[in-house]
């Protein structure tokens, strides 16, 4: 009867421990440093969703909670990357220079937040693809707009002085003949001249001293659209490069609170490889201001503050994860060279900034565009606990 009563007590004992391992942990730490000697403000942290599903053991749909040192609930999204299932969560971390930060994730039900990114085609507008944060907006031009004769695949810039989303409402108020994009309304407008240019920081080969420009995009996909990444991609026309077709897919990927896109560039082509250039316009006006450098190139970024207008300042900067292989000036360009081969992956970061929406001097822009390149080189260190 006594080795009965064990043999039941260890099975029930070993039922308990099964059940217990079964259901998962209940909650998992993330730890976040910062390895650099300046803060660190809403900036965007990553963990593989796996991880994330295995520990806590989630079942399909079950939703979870993110909160900091207060138990407060953060923000976060759930990537795809243009697929089905969850490939990665994200979340915005502010920390101090040189400390760490502990956040807790656990199964709960989420708070709803606001999105603050969007992008979307802009049929009513010939094809615009347009996007945003709620810092700046951007946008490409379409098929449509390219049958009327206006071709360009440099990137655009609508300076904004709002955190609100405006793309919807500028396009049905512009369209609508209520308020013009292209005047100042309170929230910011588009002031930035692209025509058949690199605009704001877009690529193109760079063969035999000569930018090779793609015309207009000819179809797009979403992969990610919010609230706090987007991610779309760009398909390309073949065009000619030194007397070699040339297919062009740009990615684009924007965080919230961030000014500047994380590009990533595919050229399809015969051609081992070529000198990528990343294009800066820069204004035959005087007042311009060029931060551009064999030492910038090393460290891999470059700056521009358009003349001064009734406007304001339009900044434009481009960062490289590692250097760039040299700096240059073409009329009407600056240009951040790289050594790419093709049919391969080239990553960069490109976008831009208004004197009237939180960057009043060039100085201010140019140490932000230096301090993302830092940010790029030395991201926030994630240990899940």
């Amino acid at each position: 009867m006594k080795y009965k009563l064990i043999s039941e007590l260890f099975i029930f004992l070993s039922f308990i421990v099964l059940l217990a391992a079964c259901s998962g942990k209940e909650e998992m730490q993330v730890k976040i440093a910062n390895p650099t000697a300046f803060d660190r403000t809403s900036e965007m942290v990553e963990i593989p969703y796996s991880e994330l599903s295995d520990k806590l053991n989630l079942e399909t749909r079950q939703q979870f909670v993110i909160v900091d040192s207060f138990m407060e609930q953060v923000p976060f999204q759930i990537l795809k990357y243009g697929s089905d299932s969850a490939r990665s969560v994200i979340f915005p971390v502010t920390l101090n220079a040189e400390s760490s930060i502990v956040y807790t994730i656990k199964k709960g039900i989420p708070e709803i937040f606001p999105a603050e990114v969007f992008g979307r085609l802009v049929p009513e507008r010939k094809d615009d693809f347009a996007w945003e944060n709620n810092r700046i907006a951007f946008r490409m031009y379409g098929p449509a707009l390219e049958t009327t004769g206006e071709i360009s695949n440099g990137i655009d810039v609508w300076a904004k002085s709002t955190g609100n989303l405006i793309i919807d409402k500028w396009y049905k108020n512009d369209l609508a003949g209520i308020a013009f994009y292209h005047e100042d309304h309170g929230e910011g407008l588009d002031c930035y001249k692209v025509g058949r240019t690199l605009g704001a920081g877009a690529a193109a080969p760079f063969v035999n001293d000569t930018l090779w420009l793609g015309n207009n995009f000819v179809s797009y996909k979403i992969l990610d659209n919010g609230p706090l990444r987007l991610t779309f991609q760009l398909q390309y026309a073949p065009f000619a490069v030194a007397g070699h077709e040339v297919t062009e897919t740009r990615t684009f990927s924007l965080n919230a609170n961030s000014q500047l896109n994380k590009v990533t560039e595919y050229f399809q082509t015969d051609i081992t490889g070529f000198t990528l250039a990343c294009g800066i316009v820069t204004r035959p006006e005087e007042g311009g201001i060029k931060d551009i450098s064999d030492e910038n190139a090393q460290s891999g970024f470059m700056a521009y503050a358009e003349p001064e207008t009734e406007n304001g300042r339009v900044y434009i900067g481009v960062v490289s994860p590692d250097h760039f292989s040299g700096e240059t000036e073409i009329p009407g360009h600056l240009l951040a060279l790289a050594d790419y081969t093709s049919n391969t992956d080239y990553v960069y970061y490109t976008g831009a900034g208004w004197s009237k929406g939180g960057f009043p001097e060039p100085d201010s822009w140019f140490s932000y565009v230096k301090d993302f390149n830092t940010r790029v080189k030395h991201p926030l260190i994630v240990t899940i606990q």
